[in-house]
């Protein structure tokens, strides 16, 4: 019996542990589970890769893409600072998550659309792009929101003695 015993343990250390499997709650990035980030960001992603998709059958153009991509990292970042949810990093990592997403989701559909075998190369360069905008938009929000009020001496008012 505890031969046989042994022989699974080896084989569970050769081979791993076939039950445990790799999920959303169990990988964290920064402080908070990665599954945090995509409840997070879930909605305000599809929210902009909509408007974006309606948009260009509308007006035939993808001139105006950014600002819908950035109004989005702007609501996300906003909501996790108002909320307490995080700092400055989930901030950073959830508006750089949705901006990979984004990015991703439009090079697909231009790559669809249009049928050009040079757009290929946009599944790599769009979503790139959008995670560093997504990332740095949601860090120059923290870094308004977050930004401590300081006073300077000019700022301060002496009181003027005597008279009214």
């Amino acid at each position: 019996m505890s031969e046989k015993n042994t022989s699974e343990e080896r084989n569970q250390i050769e081979h791993g542990n076939e039950e445990e499997d790799l999920s959303l709650k169990k990988i964290s990035l920064g402080d908070k589970k990665l599954e945090f980030y995509f409840d997070l960001i879930k909605y305000p992603v599809v929210f902009a890769i909509v408007i974006n998709v309606v948009y260009f059958f509308i007006r035939k153009s993808f001139d105006v893409m950014w600002v819908f991509d950035i109004m989005a990292f702007t609501y996300i970042a906003v909501f996790i600072l108002k909320k307490q949810l995080g700092k400055r990093t989930e901030v950073f990592i959830a508006c750089g998550i949705s901006g990979l997403f984004i990015g991703f989701f439009m090079a697909v559909f231009k790559l669809v659309y249009f049928r050009k075998f040079y757009l290929f190369f946009n599944l790599i360069s769009e979503p790139f792009l959008t995670f560093i905008v997504g990332g740095f938009v949601g860090l120059a929000v923290a870094y308004i929101i977050l930004k401590p009020n300081k006073k300077s001496k000019k700022d301060v008012s002496i009181p003027k003695k005597g008279g009214d």
